[in-house]
């Protein structure tokens, strides 16, 4: 038995803080995909359930060009099912769990598409008293950049354990690599700031619910961390 997928950008994207926090690289169609499958969820859901829709209604939502319609949405599938997330554990000597995002992709061949979310993710998104981040799917759907997306959960996450709004988070550098995905790239500095930080800071102050100002913090000659200050986007937020 499966449900239709709902396509509503006002709903709510809500996970458990490890999920959000956990190392994951992806393209960012994959990410939007996720997102939306995500917000399927309700709030009193006991176990995840199998979703299809329409390819057609489903490359429109995540703004896929029709032109190569079935080759891309494709593409974003096999994307998602090869995707996934490292998990910290707490105990040193099993430090990490890696969990996949999605547990079936599958076409019909008829223009319908049958998708859900693996098992795994379930102590991660059911349920959820404590420890959890919400946000709205439509301040991440408008962002061009994966980094800008992660960027913007990561803060989020962090946001709300220090009471919301208005609050100034520091990470440091080698952390903040890890979480966007991209210790292995972007080795230079000036290039990690330029190619990922500047570019998210941006889109996030253009496109959300959010306004951050960044510092980058010394420790001798080499940047070792990075502050943002979070304001609420109030031009933004009232649209």
């Amino acid at each position: 038995m499966s449900s239709e997928l709902s396509y509503n950008a006002d709903h709510n994207a809500v996970a458990a803080n490890d999920l959000l926090m956990g190392k994951q690289a992806m393209s960012l169609q994959t990410a939007r995909l996720i997102r939306l499958l995500i917000t399927q969820i309700a709030e009193h859901d006991k176990d995840l359930k199998t979703y299809t829709c329409r390819i057609a209604d489903l490359a429109a939502f995540l703004g896929i060009d029709s032109s190569n319609l079935y080759r891309d949405v494709r593409a974003v599938c096999e994307s998602a099912m090869r995707s996934v997330v490292y998990i910290g554990t707490g105990n040193p000597r099993d430090p990490w769990q890696l969990i996949h995002w999605v547990s079936m992709a599958r076409y019909d061949g008829n223009g319908t598409l049958t998708l859900r979310l693996s098992d795994e993710l379930k102590p991660y998104v059911l349920e959820l008293e404590s420890w959890f981040t919400q946000y709205k799917l439509k301040h991440i759907l408008s962002l061009s950049s994966y980094y800008a997306l992660r960027l913007y959960e990561i803060l989020r996450v962090e946001d709300g354990r220090t009471g919301g709004y208005q609050a100034e988070l520091t990470f440091e550098l080698v952390d903040l690599r890890r979480a966007l995905g991209c210790e292995k790239k972007y080795h230079a500095f000036k290039d990690f700031r330029k190619r990922v930080i500047e570019i998210a800071v941006r889109e996030i102050n253009e496109k959300t619910d959010i306004y951050i100002i960044p510092r980058y913090e010394k420790r001798g000659r080499a940047v070792a961390s990075i502050s943002f200050e979070i304001h609420q986007n109030f031009k933004r937020f009232q649209q």
